[in-house]
């Protein structure tokens, strides 16, 4: 079990965590996207932060608050009636997404399975404890590694 968790992730693994993430990002960027789609994209921006946190993959703080405000603005746009609507996204925005798709493909591709659970761990535990934090099924949206 030790072995396993030491492991770096698999490429069968990797492209698990990151197809929903890839799928999410496109349906941002086509302006079809559900608030699901938009919470997953969220989360790998919070489990993101907890790689950052953990020091495996550093340097990456700024871009991935960059991201993150993009993503709150992307969000706030698409309930600004009252119910989601994706909305259009600027340029840079898009060009963040994008940077999101890449890092977070980078991290991935560092991480031991066990360092990739802590930081899911941490991730969700972070989201639960926000001022109206609410979590959706991370391992879901992360690709059910952790089963």
């Amino acid at each position: 079990m030790a072995t396993a968790r030491a492991a770096r992730l698999t490429p069968a693994e990797r492209d698990h965590v990151m197809t929903p993430l890839r799928d999410a990002v496109a349906a941002l960027r086509r302006g079809v996207a559900t608030e699901l789609e938009w919470s997953h994209a969220v989360s790998a921006v919070n489990v993101g932060d907890a790689i950052e946190t953990q020091g495996v993959v550093r340097g990456l703080a700024g871009h991935l608050r960059s991201i993150d405000l993009a993503l709150q603005e992307i969000g706030k746009r698409a309930r600004s009636t009252g119910a989601w609507a994706p909305p259009a996204l600027y340029y840079e925005e898009r060009d963040l997404l994008d940077l999101l798709v890449d890092l977070h493909g980078h991290q991935i591709r560092s991480l031991s399975f066990g360092e990739f659970s802590r930081a899911l761990d941490k991730a969700v535990a972070q989201t639960r404890s926000a001022p109206g934090g609410v979590v959706v099924d991370v391992g879901r949206l992360q690709g059910e590694l952790l089963c």
